[in-house]
């Protein structure tokens, strides 16, 4: 079976989980959503830990021995936020399309769309350009493994579709498509746009999947 990144649960009853590991699951999602929601309310730049735990009902001990830091707590956010976005996209891509391109760019425009209804996203988009918001680097600069599940993601459907292509090409059209998408959603173009825009990203990552290459030079 191909490696993608949301690999299939285990056939069978799932193992019973332990009183304290299902309470820390438990109040591992309180914090984050506690989180999420102070985030898209203000900003998650005048948010404290502190804040996050009363709301969350929990101690702030609780939270840093879970989170570690700030940071920490900023990271496992965004990182929840990117997995159940790529399983929209995963179900997006599999969606019946006349062509495997349409489908892509239905699965990008599903993408774009979402980005601007996710409140979390529209308020660190907001923030950034009022000046700076500290949660902006985990989406651009500090996101290589958000970039790494959707690259993975991406290249599993194109070595399924485009199989007359090597992984060369499949790898450099995922990271095109990947990257040019993560771009859009942290500067969007208007509501209006948005299936233009898909259909662009679509033929630049299509465009780098089926150029022709230049023979090496004669020395």
């Amino acid at each position: 079976m191909k490696d993608t990144p949301f690999a299939a649960a285990a056939d069978g009853p799932a193992a019973a989980v332990p009183p304290r590991e299902a309470w820390r699951r438990k109040m591992r999602d309180d914090v984050l959503d506690a989180a999420r929601a102070m985030a898209a309310e203000k900003g998650w730049d005048s948010v404290s830990l502190s804040q996050v735990a009363a709301r969350a009902d929990v101690s702030r001990p609780t939270v840093y021995k879970e989170f570690g830091s700030r940071g920490g707590l900023s990271q496992a956010l965004v990182h929840r936020e990117a997995e159940r976005f790529l399983h929209g996209v995963d179900r997006a891509l599999q969606q019946p399309a006349p062509t495997a391109t349409d489908a892509l760019a239905a699965a990008i425009l599903y993408a774009l769309r979402q980005a601007l209804e996710n409140v979390l996203v529209a308020s660190v988009v907001k923030a950034a350009r009022n000046g700076t918001d500290s949660l902006l680097p985990y989406l651009t600069a500090r996101s290589e493994p958000v970039v790494t599940g959707a690259r993975l993601l991406v290249r599993s459907w194109y070595q399924t579709h485009y199989q007359q292509f090597d992984n060369v090409r499949t790898d450099q059209a995922a990271d095109v498509i990947v990257r040019l998408t993560l771009s859009y959603i942290v500067l969007p173009p208007p509501e209006h746009a948005l299936r233009e825009s898909a259909e662009l990203i679509t033929a630049a990552a299509m465009g780098v999947l089926t150029r022709e290459t230049s023979p090496p030079a004669k020395n």
